[in-house]
């Protein structure tokens, strides 16, 4: 966890790890290495390579939920779950420069190998296992990558424990099942950049009987170099609402929020915009989240913190995290400081946002909080620092006067109070109240 911490907080390059679907990340397909695998996953494995053979590459979902390269659901109407998994040859003479997808279904209590078949490309982009249609089976959805994000490819598939068939195939920049209706029953949300023109285009499909069809079309923001992520989420008014983050041509993030009204679709970023999307416009990095696990989805807006106003080689933002409201303006909810390479949240009392400034520790990477004074630079009393260290380290660090605020995993986050004597030295109570660990 020793690092230095760009000043600029290297946001164009946060990687935030949530139940939204991401489009532009790292993703597992981008691991140092591959992750354990489990007791079930290994007899999967072992009944894949006695089908097909040992020569080969776990191929593992880049975006969206599904991030594994095993993809365990009951898909069919019997009692049991089937498995789904993604790999390639290794022999450039067995490898057709496409992913494979095999099913495997449990006979007699053992994996047993069901068929196999070749995706549409190299990768796996993401996996959605989802009912479209009342009485219909579960789907599968699968989007492939290309060389073109603004060409990936999605396929629905149908299973009916003899056959896979392929019933629906598109292109796609971004793709999410979405459920405005609350049903439990979901459709297609795709958006499209046309490579040529640059023109955005919004879509929801739908399934009638075993067709499908464009259930309504939808304006998206212009000027969209590449999407980042959707996320399926409330407004403040309970509403349901898909959040939308693109990359604008200048470089900087926004959100487009769609919503259904009756039969009707609109992109409130778009009809509001003076409230919305002018006002969401922020640096890369900051994507829309739930900050507080509420269901309601937060949108970031970012400006210099007190203390760095003054200066122009050293930047520290303030973040604001707002929600939608009914008269579709975005109110701030949260207002404080935002560790992105860390993925946590201090939401900062007014008194604090007044009256302190946060430095980075260049050698341990804390955020330290000071008293502020005429800007950060000149500010010298330090009033706590935050920190995130392994299981491993904790003890150590708790000889040293840390506390706990958080554990998540092996990680535990974790405090020093320096001047128990200021009143801008909030009591350990406080801190974890005012303290959020992003998804």
């Amino acid at each position: 966890m020793k690092r230095i911490i760009s000043l600029v907080l290297m946001a164009a390059v946060c990687l935030s790890m949530s139940g939204c679907s991401f489009e532009d990340e790292l993703g597992a397909g981008g691991l140092l290495s591959a992750p354990m695998m489990t007791v079930q996953q290994k007899e999967i494995h072992e009944a894949l390579t006695t089908a097909v053979g040992k020569e080969l590459t776990l191929k593992y979902p880049k975006n969206g939920d599904n991030r594994s390269a095993f993809v365990i659901e009951n898909i069919d109407d019997e009692p049991t779950e089937e498995a789904i998994v993604f790999y390639q040859y290794k022999s450039a003479e067995l490898d057709e420069g496409t992913v494979h997808v095999h099913i495997l279904d449990q006979i007699g209590g053992k994996w047993s190998s069901v068929m196999d078949f070749s995706g549409s490309g190299a990768e796996v982009d993401r996996i959605f296992i989802a009912p479209l249609k009342e009485g219909k089976p579960l789907s599968i959805i699968i989007g492939y990558s290309t060389l073109s994000p603004s060409l990936n490819q999605f396929q629905i598939y149908s299973y009916d424990k003899e056959n896979i068939n392929t019933v629906y195939t598109d292109n796609y920049s971004l793709l999410n099942v979405v459920d405005f209706d609350g049903d439990g029953y979901f459709d297609i949300f795709k958006s499209s950049i046309d490579p040529e023109t640059g023109e955005t285009r919004g879509v929801i499909i739908g399934q009638e009987g075993n067709e499908f069809y464009t259930i309504a079309e939808v304006r998206m923001s212009e000027y969209v170099s590449s999407y980042v992520q959707s996320c399926m989420g409330k407004t403040e008014n309970g509403s349901k609402a898909l959040f939308v983050d693109s990359i604008n041509t200048d470089g900087e993030l926004q959100t487009d929020i769609i919503t259904k009204s009756g039969s009707a679709y609109q992109n409130l970023s778009l009809v509001f915009k003076d409230k919305a999307l002018d006002k969401t416009v922020r640096e890369s990095g900051y994507l829309t989240m739930d900050v507080d696990g509420d269901g309601i989805y937060e949108i970031p807006t970012n400006e210099l913190m007190e203390g760095y106003k003054q200066t122009d080689n050293i930047k520290i933002l303030v973040t604001s995290f707002s929600g939608l409201e009914e008269d579709y303006s975005l109110k701030e909810k949260y207002k404080g400081y935002y560790m992105i390479n860390d993925g946590y949240f201090f939401n900062m009392p007014p008194e604090m946002l007044k009256n302190a400034t946060v430095k980075i520790d260049e050698t341990s990477g804390e955020a330290v909080f000071y008293r502020l004074e005429k800007t950060a630079l000149q500010s010298s009393k330090e009033l706590f620092r935050i920190n995130v260290v392994n299981e491993s380290e904790y003890e150590n660090y708790r000889a040293l006067g840390y506390m706990l605020i958080k554990s998540s995993g092996l990680q535990r986050y974790i405090v020093k109070r320096t001047s128990t004597d200021d009143e801008l030295c909030l009591k350990l109570d406080d801190i974890k109240k005012n303290f959020y660990l992003l998804p």
